[in-house]
């Protein structure tokens, strides 16, 4: 009874596999079959979706020549004092201004004429995430997953800024860097932690060459006293044989050193609250050009075009189906 049970599953298994592997196969064949019924729809119309795919195009010629040219070029820059954070929300106000089209307020703030503000079609600040938490941004949150407000798990590199701009004149961008610049340095709260910053430079690097002279006394008084012993012991005809522990003064004060490097590189190259690694690329083409503006209208109305041929020739089916 048990052996026949099992054969009758077996049974079952398999044809319940085989049904299975038939559905699949119809299902192929359908779409199959489906694909090469629309092929042979639109050789058969060809004439009628190259007509269509005309007009789509001269519909996106007439857009393009009625809408203006527009460049986009990117900056990178160092937020001094670790104010990545506050900088970004802070030029994003810029952006605000710019999809409000207020352009009186734009120029007011990047203090410029309005003849200048009127060009500039956009500008955005983003943040670099820092993946393996390094304190180095590994990539630019242009999806703007991070939310300061929020309570996230992203981190971000803190010094670092990616600042992108769109104008409609590929020579504005030297006067709205110039502007965007004004706009962080008349910031009172960044001026004075700048300020903050490098005074505080200025005591480290200070208290620094204070340690190197305090090592170099030590090392001298060290050389002196060791070479008073060495005379002593000569005329006592006395011989030690422990030395004397190596001090390591070379070392700490290379140390000190290259701390008092880094603090006065730092002082030199970054004397505003922010500064400028990549600077905008003049040589910039047209972010929406004529080519643009021609394959997109051309594309949409040739699939506009195929729906209606498709409708038009099966329209009594499809209201047969409607109707039932």
């Amino acid at each position: 009874m048990t052996q026949q049970s099992n054969e009758v599953k077996e049974i079952d298994l398999l044809e319940l596999f085989k049904t299975i592997g038939q559905g699949i196969k119809n299902a192929f064949l359908s779409i199959l079959r489906s694909v090469f019924f629309l092929i042979a729809l639109a050789i058969k119309k060809i004439h009628f979706l190259a007509l269509f795919a005309i007009i789509g195009a001269g519909i996106g010629l007439f857009i393009y020549s009625s809408t203006p040219r527009y460049y986009s070029s990117d900056l990178i820059a160092e937020a001094n004092g670790e104010l990545a954070v506050e900088m970004v929300e802070y030029i994003n106000d810029l952006g605000f201004l710019c999809n409000k089209r207020n352009k009186e307020a734009l120029a007011y703030s990047l203090n410029m004429p309005d003849s200048i503000a009127t060009i500039v079609k956009n500008i955005e600040a983003f943040h670099y995430i820092d993946v393996n938490k390094d304190k180095k941004g590994d990539y630019v949150d242009f999806k703007r997953e991070y939310k300061p407000a929020a309570d996230t798990s992203i981190k971000i590199d803190h010094s670092r800024i990616y600042l992108r701009v769109a104008v409609y004149d590929n020579h504005a961008f030297n006067a709205v860097k110039k502007g965007i610049f004004n706009y962080i340095n008349n910031n009172q709260f960044f001026n004075r932690l700048n300020l903050i910053r490098k005074s505080e430079l200025q005591e480290l690097i200070s208290q620094t060459e204070k340690e190197i002279q305090k090592l170099d006394s030590l090392q001298n008084v060290d050389y002196f006293s060791q070479k008073n012993e060495l005379n002593a012991s000569n005329e006592g005809k006395l011989m030690f044989l422990s030395e004397r522990g190596k001090q390591m003064f070379y070392v700490n004060k290379l140390s000190l050193l290259k701390q008092k490097q880094e603090y006065k590189k730092e002082l030199q190259l970054s004397i505003e609250p922010l500064t400028i690694i990549k600077d905008f690329t003049h040589l910039t083409v047209a972010e929406n050009p004529r080519s643009g503006y021609i394959t997109k209208y051309a594309l949409r109305f040739l699939l506009l075009g195929y729906i209606f041929i498709l409708v038009l020739s099966y329209r009594k089916k499809i209201f047969s189906i409607i109707e039932k």
